[in-house]
């Protein structure tokens, strides 16, 4: 969730950090703060609201900076106000923390403090943190091992980032548990901590991973990495995709319009180097490590990456011929689920750092599963706790709605069944060619149905700006797409939207169906379910409903039948889901914007979960 970087160097360390803030801001933009040592005290610099807030108070200060740190926040304890923003100064002012995670047993650590006559002058989990450095510190530890002394205090999964006015140049960082990754990188003139590989400059090709109960301690010309015990720890460099950094939004408004206008684009980013056009076959190298003897597979995701692994199990199932089922990630520990060494489990997680994610597969890991995380961030945690890592090749998102990474997630899981197919010869050469002619004309089948955006945007200021309410419907492999397609509308433009199964209209939806609550209903071109869905949209406008209909472009009965209607080509069978998914993730954008509301940082959530 939050953003957090340090910096030791030569250069300019206010006019890096806020740099870096700004490129960390997706993971949290409740309030903002920066802090270094100048002189022989700290200035903390703090507001709430986005980073540009931050920014203009800064003005002037903290130009003579050479070591610092800033964090950017989503809140999880307190409300967003320049005192609950971080970083959190001592009672002395000697010393500045950052804070990312949960500390549990903070209402108990600030009890200690208060009998020592310390108050907390914050609402957050997070300030006792620097109290506790200060105090240690005043004893006669040093900086890291202060730091260390109050990690093994802390309960709960936190990641701390700490300077002190007695080391101006250092800056020590610690992680305890999963509370989101703590990266070290080298420059040719500094050292950085961050949350991410976003904030590292463009000459940093790789870093080092702080993990779970390990310190780095870091100034100008060095670090060491080291246990929270204290014993050195020799850590091996990972070296930087390019496809982690940022990019730019260059001539959209937005990055979501950005992310959902370059799908055509980021899908051949999931094929490349994967999918033999010419042979017709499928090869997807990071699957090689799959047991041959596979019984099952259980796919795991939270909100988007859950609905396409949703999507995924259904195509596990018909193409592999090998039952599948999806859990919510957040839930399958808890049931003690039971699970073998013959069990498949893969894990969705575009960040690959949500912390219910790491949890499910720390599970399915002890009951001896092999486990595959599909992501867009394969140097992340999950990752690193994988057997197997599939990088859906859709680079870094940056709007907190995921869109391109829903999309190359799903196709990702439908090589996957694909190959899994194949090679249990539940399909054929001929089926298996077939579904290669179809991925072969996946880009351009998203290029044109991105391309009607400008129609999509007049219907959404039409129909659905001052809508509060929205159903939408669907069946088979196009229920994934109705369940992602009203959490886009949720999270972007804040209306209460819920996606149904058209099968259970019966089942309490109707009570639903009235003149101000428009139906959404998604049909697709052919066969049983088109009838059934047709059968679904007349049961709705019997009850007075408005019906807005996604249908295939020859579809000239659903476009007679429907309110409104968005006309969808269709070439391939397959590409249904995916071409499905396009209008509905523009529709959640042109309504967020025609209501005035910024689609890339919705009010309340934060790009990476990393908190239970």
């Amino acid at each position: 969730m939050c953003g957090i970087v340090g910096y030791a160097g030569y250069g300019d360390a206010k006019t890096f950090l806020l740099r870096a803030l700004n490129d960390l801001e997706y993971r949290g933009y409740d309030s903002a703060g920066i802090a270094a040592v100048i002189g022989e005290n700290i200035t903390a610099i703090k507001r709430a609201g986005p980073v540009s807030s931050l920014v203009d108070s800064v003005d002037g200060q903290l130009a003579q900076a050479k070591a610092g740190m800033a964090h950017t926040r989503w809140a999880t304890h307190g409300p967003p106000t320049d005192v609950n923003a971080h970083p959190h100064l001592s009672f002395d002012g000697k010393v500045a923390i950052a804070h990312n995670g949960i500390i549990e047993n903070h209402v108990e650590l600030g009890r200690r403090l208060n009998a020592l006559g310390i108050e907390l002058i914050s609402e957050t989990d997070s300030e006792a943190v620097a109290h506790l450095i200060a105090r240690y510190m005043n004893e006669g530890d040093s900086l890291l091992d202060a730091t260390k002394r109050v990690g093994q205090e802390l309960e709960g999964l936190s990641v701390i980032v700490a300077i002190s006015a007695d080391e101006p140049d250092a800056v020590v960082g610690i992680r305890i548990g999963y509370a989101g990754s703590l990266i070290l990188g080298s420059s040719k003139d500094a050292n950085i901590l961050a949350s991410n590989v976003a904030a590292m400059p463009p000459d940093v090709t790789d870093v080092i991973h702080i993990d779970h109960c390990e310190a780095v301690r870091m100034d100008r010309d060095g670090f060491e990495v080291v246990s929270i015990e204290g014993t050195p720890i020799q850590k091996s460099p990972v070296t930087l995709s390019p496809n982690g950094r940022l990019s730019e939004i260059g001539d959209h408004k937005h990055f979501m319009h950005k992310e959902i206008s370059e799908q055509a684009a980021t899908v051949q980013g999931a094929m490349r180097g994967r999918v033999d056009f010419n042979r017709h076959e499928i090869d997807i190298p990071e699957l090689s490590g799959i047991r041959p003897d596979l019984e099952r597979v259980v796919l795991a995701g939270m909100g988007t990456s859950y609905f396409a692994a949703m999507a995924g199990a259904r195509w596990m199932e018909r193409l592999a011929g090998i039952p599948a089922h999806v859990e919510y990630a957040g839930e399958l520990a808890d049931r003690n689920p039971v699970m073998g060494e013959r069990d498949l489990f893969v894990a969705v997680s575009q960040s690959g750092e949500t912390y219910d994610t790491l949890v499910a597969i720390e599970t399915a890991r002890r009951r001896g599963s092999t486990v595959a995380v599909v992501t867009a961030n394969p140097l992340g945690e999950a990752a690193r706790l994988s057997d197997l890592v599939v990088d859906i090749g859709s680079g870094l998102e940056v709007a907190v709605p995921s869109t391109k990474t829903f999309t190359n997630s799903m196709l990702v899981l439908y090589m996957m069944g694909l190959q899994l197919g194949r090679r249990c010869d539940h399909l054929g050469s001929d089926e298996i060619g077939r579904h290669i002619k179809s991925l072969i004309a996946l880009p351009r089948a998203i290029n044109r149905t991105t391309g009607q955006e400008n129609e999509v945007a007049g219907l959404a200021a039409k129909r659905l700006k001052d809508v509060d309410r929205l159903l939408i419907l669907a069946r088979g492999d196009l229920l994934p797409i109705a369940l992602e397609g009203a959490l886009k509308m949720k999270e972007t433009a804040y209306v209460h939207a819920e996606g149904c199964s058209a099968s259970e209209m019966k089942h309490g939806i109707n009570a639903l169906i009235e003149p101000s609550t428009p139906t959404i209903a998604l049909v697709p071109r052919n066969g049983d379910l088109r009838t059934k869905m047709m059968t679904s949209i007349h049961e709705v406008k019997s009850r007075y409903g408005e019906v807005i209909a996604l249908g295939h472009a020859n579809d000239f009965e659903l476009a007679e039948l429907a309110d409104a209607w968005l006309p969808i080509s269709i070439d391939h069978d397959e590409h249904t889901p995916f071409v499905m998914t396009i209008p509905l993730q523009q529709l959640a954008y042109s309504a967020a914007v025609a209501r005035g509301i910024d689609p890339d940082r919705p009010r309340n959530l934060a790009k990476t979960v990393t908190v239970a």
